[in-house]
């Protein structure tokens, strides 16, 4: 049996609220309040943001390099 890996998400899974939205050359996250709560895990660098809507924690297309 294979891993299961989770996919960037552009909606929430549990409340399918819109989180993120593709651009061409761009990710932009939403959130209600002025400004949106992000997470990096170090070792990986994914990214990601808490869903304004119910605060769960939702991974998007995005990796922190620095």
């Amino acid at each position: 049996m294979g891993t299961y890996v989770q996919e960037p998400a552009l909606r929430c899974p549990v409340c399918k609220a819109q989180v993120a939205v593709k651009l061409q050359n761009e990710v932009v996250i939403h959130n209600a309040i002025l400004n949106a709560i992000l997470k990096v895990d170090p070792p990986t660098g994914r990214v990601t943001a808490k869903c304004p809507r119910c605060k769960a924690w939702v991974r998007v297309p995005l990796r922190y390099v620095g």
